[in-house]
């Protein structure tokens, strides 16, 4: 037996190195620079991304500063630092071009069979279709009467926090705004989190567990399928966290199955006053094996999910800026003053979107919340990539290799955004050709499918609560009121460092102990 395991050890040790040869010297992408020890082992990016927790973004971009615009980070992808070569890499359905995705990047949220995780062009194309004009201009708008009824909720839990005095969770409360309109749309019905004493902080809680957990299960799906199959006492005790996570993922099938079952009952939801997705995906004519529940219950978390934390965290980014910067708020509330003379009275999200400094200022919020922080791969599957750098070399990139950018990287090449650390609606108004460097929604035929409805629900959040509050004098800035203004709100307990990103878990996070935005409603 000593024998055989001395044999046998023999032989992964001859194996290791054979495969790091290969990885250094004859792999396809061993001609790419980069640091040799992320070119040889997966361990490299583990260390930033698990022990580190999210880091391994800064380091990409120190890298980047290191070795050139294209490099190796792993032993089967390379990253891009060119803001003028995304269009190439996420290239548009019109263009022709096949995009896939990467499997092991799709594989950490366990939604196998969700339109997010569905690796190949052509099967992503059919799914993708069959849910476009759902989350189309003309959709959206059609849903305004149910932003609305949303949005002045809002505005009454804030009229609570202004009697009451107690501060307002920021990220809790726009989490509840964000979630009970998606899961509104998407199956007819939502536990109305803004009603909740908690703001459904559990939902939010579990949601970002998931995202913070996806650096890991990357690396080690293992852990994800093995805490899944264990009984739920059991999972509580190993970790409570993902025990919590797992539970909406129970739920949430609870819920497909029984839009499944109306739906094959003859049930209607034409009460409603507007389609739901999950109601239509069934009456669409995408084959049965994907209308089961398994595979839309995978669709429901990850449009949900994306659909709750993104734009909330835009909406957290753009309130706390505008309350530290009352020239900027300023601004914006002469605007909304002019274009909404009844504050009482909704005026048509299309005359929303013509206002200059209200959609400035959505746009510097999406550009400084990052949407996705995280590198997005596309794989070209059938044609070499080619990537000319600035200094005059052209790089072939071979078929089949995760190619990745960032958006964090590019909405702070300062390059295309001086001082892009500051916030400054002005610069969009000042350059229109800005616009082309925006990707908080990624870009080509695999584009944030939500990116309408997170646009609707910036614009009417943001006029909802500007038109009715300013911002309340401190040590640090003079408050900035309206007459007729039904009170002001004020930051608590909160700095910069609630605001900034620290770290990639598929979504930016924060600082790791740092609270949250807070806010004070005063009078």
């Amino acid at each position: 037996m000593a024998g055989l395991l001395s044999i046998l050890g023999a032989l992964w040790t001859v194996y290791l190195v054979a495969l790091g040869i290969f990885r250094l010297y004859f792999s396809p992408l061993a001609k790419f620079p980069g640091p040799k020890l992320a070119a040889l082992t997966l361990w490299y990016e583990f260390y930033y991304d698990v022990v580190r927790r999210g880091r391994y973004v800064f380091h990409i971009r120190h890298l980047h500063e290191k070795y050139g615009p294209i490099i190796r980070i792993n032993p089967y992808e390379l990253h891009i630092a060119d803001p003028d070569y995304y269009d190439t890499l996420y290239a548009s359905t019109s263009s022709g071009e096949k995009r896939d995705r990467w499997s092991w990047f799709t594989k950490q949220f366990g939604t196998p069979e969700s339109m997010f995780s569905t690796t190949g062009h052509d099967q992503h194309r059919v799914r993708r279709a069959a849910l476009n004009r759902f989350f189309s201009t003309a959709s959206v708008r059609r849903l305004q009467p149910l932003l609305n009824e949303r949005a002045q909720s809002l505005i009454g839990r804030f009229r609570k926090a202004q009697a009451s005095k107690n501060p307002i969770p920021l990220e809790y409360a726009l989490a509840a705004f964000t979630n009970d309109i998606v899961r509104e749309y998407s199956y007819g019905q939502s536990d109305h989190y803004l009603d909740k004493d908690d703001w459904g902080s559990e939902y939010y809680d579990a949601a970002v567990t998931i995202a913070k957990s996806g650096n890991l299960m990357k690396q080690m799906m293992f852990i994800f399928h093995f805490i899944s199959s264990l009984p739920p006492w059991l999972q509580a005790k190993l970790s409570p966290a993902l025990a919590s996570s797992l539970r909406f993922y129970t739920l949430v099938e609870n819920i497909i199955t029984g839009i499944k079952s109306q739906s094959g009952s003859g049930s209607t939801y034409e009460h409603l006053g507007h389609p739901t997705l999950f109601h239509e995906i069934l009456k669409s004519n995408l084959p049965e094996s994907d209308k089961s529940v398994s595979r839309l219950k995978d669709e429901a978390l990850i449009v949900v999910g994306a659909g709750t934390l993104s734009t909330s965290w835009a909406l957290c980014v753009a309130i706390y800026y505008l309350l530290v910067s009352p020239n900027l708020l300023s601004k914006l509330k002469q605007e909304l003053k002019a274009a909404i003379p009844d504050r009482n009275q909704p005026i048509p999200l299309a005359q929303l979107e013509q206002l200059p400094y209200l959609k400035a200022t959505v746009q510097e919020a999406l550009r400084m919340s990052n949407g996705v922080a995280t590198r997005l791969q596309r794989i070209s599957p059938d044609k070499h990539l080619i990537f000319p750098d600035s200094s005059g070399k052209t790089w072939i990139i071979p078929p089949g290799t995760p190619v990745g950018m960032t958006s964090v990287l590019l909405h702070h090449d300062e390059s295309i955004f001086p001082k892009s650390n500051e916030f400054r609606p002005e610069r969009w108004i000042e350059n229109k050709w800005l616009d082309r460097y925006l990707v908080a929604f990624s870009k080509g035929s695999r584009q944030c499918l939500g990116m309408n409805l997170a646009y609707a629900e910036l614009y009417i959040c943001l006029s909802s609560i500007f038109s009715r509050f300013g911002s309340a004098n401190t040590d640090a800035v003079q408050g900035v009121r309206d007459e007729g203004d039904e009170g002001v709100l004020e930051l608590y307990q909160t700095t910069i460092k609630n605001v900034e990103m620290a770290s990639d878990c598929f979504i930016p996070m924060r600082k790791e102990g740092t609270q949250g935005i807070h806010i004070c409603v005063r009078n």
